[in-house]
């Protein structure tokens, strides 16, 4: 039997599925602030009829806690210290986060010209420390060429920050280094976050007395165990919208050549995704989180900060919703309904749309802003709607502006036009019922609309992905992520680079090699040598279904 749980900032859902993959069991549970809670309480649920607890052979996990904390900006500080190198000028600017440049330098080989000097990192990293950054990332230009000198500054200055010191070569290999960046900063963002995640996570499914499989829902779609969770959580940010695109691929894949829009509205955030002609899309290059853009692989979607639970600021005349939830619809917080404005939950109370918490506090709140309190109501739905149109709009011209694959790794040549909206998640139903005099086409939830991401996350099958650098002037090969280094001879190619791969990856199912690249290095007007990269990986999909 298979389990899968989605964490997310408002609610807990899980699903138990037999052999067959059929659903045995669901629970719900509001997602209290010490999560183990929550967890207990669907687990309990969800196995309260099951005469043998090892008859779970797995489980998966996705969370959105990860996303909601970077999207509301609770996540750890980041600090970067850079070194550079010959090629286009660096803007510390851009980042966004405190950085300091070293005099340290590597060339595009990976040859270390500038050795770094240790006062100057010590003493550039606690000027970030006093600056308020919580995790420290380092950060070389050349560093997936000879990550040594990355690991010589992380190992200098250990312990200055209260918490991590990452170098951003180990968390990718990718020589993109403005995306290299983007993906170390949001790694070490939720790096102590997402340990404390796993540990609890650990404990508490032991205590339930599973022994089966943890696994980790990734961003594409695919698992990963504790050990690579613990190391790169960055690759689990987007784990919640991918497990509800998941959910809904396996109640929708015989929806031929349509293209489907998925709406997954929690309490802290909604999702938005695409099914089209029966897959999930890919990104092409990597995920853009929170504005920045990344090498972590993922199924196509967005996320934006609102959901069912964020405040609705009235101004007089219209609602603005707050891009950060301060805490759970009023219906559901009694005790802070006089100190905060009313939330979409407590507007669908208002309506009669929903049923949630104690409905007279939400009329209360609407009853404060006017005479007519389902008008104004009203009026916060529209103001929802108006921002969740404007994000699909956005959403969907940003898919059709750049490369997008299927799932399976082939070119989308097609325009994306859905022709149906998907909606999933609590107020999925009701959501469904007003779109229709919103966003202009058909709309629907599904019966498994309010348990879709649990059900996405137990159906999700392994992925893994791995790059490989090779060198010949220098005499290097290296796979950064496997921590894989051995001496080259000059004879050294493309094909031997992906043997190379592809036996560090044995064992491993349905591994694509999706990139293969070979340049010439030419020094003194002579062709002296090559450099190599080869990217592999596994392709996502669904255990129920061969794909």
């Amino acid at each position: 039997m298979y389990i899968g749980i989605d964490v997310g900032g408002t609610h807990t859902d899980a699903v138990l599925l037999d052999s067959d993959f059929r659903v045995h069991s669901t629970a719900k549970a509001l997602t209290e602030s010490d999560f183990i809670l929550s967890l207990e309480k669907v687990l309990t649920k969800i196995l309260q009829d099951l005469p043998k607890r090892g008859l779970v052979k797995r489980i998966t996990i996705s969370t959105t806690l990860g996303l909601n904390s970077v999207l509301t900006g609770s996540a750890d500080k980041v600090g970067v210290l850079v070194t550079l190198g010959p090629g286009l000028p660096f803007d510390p600017s851009v980042l966004g986060v405190p950085t300091r440049v070293l005099s340290a330098t590597q060339d595009h080989r990976g040859l270390i010209l500038t050795p770094f000097n240790l006062q100057e990192a010590k003493q550039a990293a606690e000027e970030l420390v006093e600056q308020g950054a919580q995790a420290l990332v380092v950060a070389s230009k050349f560093g997936p060429k000879n990550p040594a000198l990355e690991s010589e500054i992380v190992g200098a200055i250990q312990g200055i920050p209260s918490g991590p010191v990452l170098g951003a070569s180990s968390v990718f290999g990718s020589l993109n280094f403005p995306r290299r960046l983007g993906s170390a900063i949001l790694n070490a963002a939720v790096w102590r976050l997402y340990g404390k995640f796993l540990r609890d996570l650990e404990f508490t499914i032991k205590g339930q007395g599973l022994s089966a499989k943890i696994n980790i829902l990734k961003s594409d779609g695919g698992i990963m165990g504790f050990e690579e969770a613990n190391r790169v959580p960055v690759n689990a940010l987007a784990a919640g919208p991918a497990a509800s695109l998941l959910g809904m691929w396996s109640l929708y894949n015989d929806s031929g050549d349509e293209d489907l829009l998925m709406v997954d509205m929690g309490g802290t955030s909604t999702d938005l995704s695409i099914l089209s002609r029966g897959a999930p899309l890919m990104t092409s290059r990597g995920m853009r989180v929170a504005g920045r853009d990344t090498l972590v692989r993922g199924l196509l979607t967005s996320s934006l900060a609102l959901g069912g639970d964020t405040d609705l600021s009235w101004d007089g005349d219209k609602f603005i919703p707050e891009a950060k939830r301060r805490g759970l619809a009023l219906a559901l917080d009694p005790l802070n309904a006089d100190s905060r404005p009313p939330t979409l939950t407590d507007a669908l109370n208002v309506l009669g749309r929903t049923q949630v918490g104690d409905v007279d506090i939400s009329l209360k709140a609407f009853a404060k802003l006017g005479s007519d309190p389902k008008s104004i109501a009203q009026k916060a739905v529209e103001a929802v709607f108006g921002h969740l149109t404007s994000a699909l709009s956005e959403f969907l011209e940003r898919a059709n502006r750049q490369p997008v694959y299927t799932i399976n790794e082939f070119l989308v040549d097609w325009k994306l036009e859905p022709k149906k909206v998907v909606f999933l998640g609590g107020p999925a139903f009701p959501m469904a019922e007003f779109s229709r005099d919103f966003l202009g086409i058909p709309a629907e939830a599904p019966k498994e609309a309010t348990y879709a991401n649990a059900l996405g996350a137990a159906l999700a099958r392994p992925t893994f992905e791995a790059e490989l650098y090779a060198d010949t002037v220098m005499g290097t090969m290296s796979i950064p992520t496997l921590g894989i280094n051995k001496k080259i001879n000059p004879s050294y190619n493309l094909d031997s680079a992906k043997k190379d791969l592809l036996d560090a990856l044995a064992g491993q199912e349905r591994v694509q090699l999706t990139l293969e690249e070979s340049f010439n290095q030419v020094v003194h007007y002579g062709r002296t040598g090559r450099t190599i990269r080869v990217k592999a990986q596994g392709s996502p999909g669904l255990i129920s279904m061969n794909s």
